[in-house]
């Protein structure tokens, strides 16, 4: 028996059934178009060579064509019956979602009222009827495209720089560091102090509007893609060590998710300067 009905409420049949029944209506009323542009053009054949006899019959037919459109439009009128704020509140949507991303390979995690396909956090609006991916509203909300989105960004080329977010994480540490250790000094080789990392973001997000423009859930994804690059270093040849515990009373936890659905979670920080020969004093090689 079929568990969704073409008479069943749309908001009960879910939004990929109610947007086939929706297409197979206007379907229907687009072959009745096509029927009545054709007559519409005989129609017209007639009248530019006077063919009076045949013209009532032709204008009939034409007639009977516009109606026969009629009938699949108003039908798919009533099916346009979807409540997107209630699907989104009830977590139907994100049901439906969720089985169209597991269809296109894609994990999608839903933990703490957080919802991530990694690389991105995902939002529902239901004022905008849209869904936010990162930072962009994508108001194309059929559960089987957004998953075909959420693949196409799993599968951009990734353009990030370590080195550049290294850079700009250090200078924010610098300050951060020596509050925590009041002899720590940039130019010093060994360990640098764990600082927190959500106080590091904090800072970087200083004003609302930068806050919105590097979101917490794209710094965590940075942090991850920083992770993957062990090695790298920032200009001045610093290491780095990401701490996968607190380290430090307190600490705040940045959890991410990744494409496979494994848990990555972040607390802080250290920068790490090597000797250069042996030597302690890195002064002249951390000035270049």
């Amino acid at each position: 028996m079929d568990a969704n009905p073409p008479d069943l409420p749309q908001r009960v049949r879910g939004l990929e059934a109610t947007l086939a029944a929706l297409d197979a209506h206007l379907a229907a009323a687009e072959k009745q178009a096509a029927a009545l542009l054709k007559a519409t053009r005989r129609l017209r054949h007639a009248v530019a060579e006077g063919t009076m006899a045949s013209l009532p019959a032709a204008i009939a037919a034409a007639q009977a064509d516009a109606d026969r459109t009629a009938d699949p439009l108003a039908k798919a009128a009533a099916a346009l019956d979807y409540d997107v704020a209630d699907a989104f509140a009830s977590g139907a949507w994100l049901d439906e979602l969720a089985a169209a991303a597991q269809a296109a390979g894609v994990v999608l995690v839903r933990r703490d009222g957080r919802v991530t396909a990694y690389p991105v956090a995902l939002r529902l609006d239901g004022r905008a009827q849209g869904v936010r991916l990162g930072r962009q509203l994508e108001k194309r909300i059929r559960p089987s495209f957004v998953a075909a989105r959420l693949k196409a960004l799993q599968q951009r080329p990734d353009r990030f720089n370590a080195r550049r977010f290294l850079d700009r994480l250090f200078l924010l540490y610098d300050s951060r560091a020596r509050a925590e250790d009041p002899a720590w000094r940039p130019t010093q080789a060994g360990e640098g102090p764990l600082v927190s990392l959500a106080d590091l973001h904090a800072m970087l997000t200083l004003l609302p509007a930068a806050g919105a423009d590097y979101p917490q859930e794209e710094f965590v994804a940075d942090l991850l893609r920083l992770d993957r690059q062990p090695d790298a270093t920032a200009s001045h040849g610093h290491r780095f060590e990401l701490a996968g515990s607190t380290g430090r009373k307190g600490g705040k936890r940045l959890t991410l998710f990744d494409e496979t659905g494994e848990q990555h979670d972040y607390y802080a920080i250290r920068f790490i300067l090597e000797p250069p020969n042996g030597c302690a004093d890195h002064t002249e090689a951390a000035a270049g």
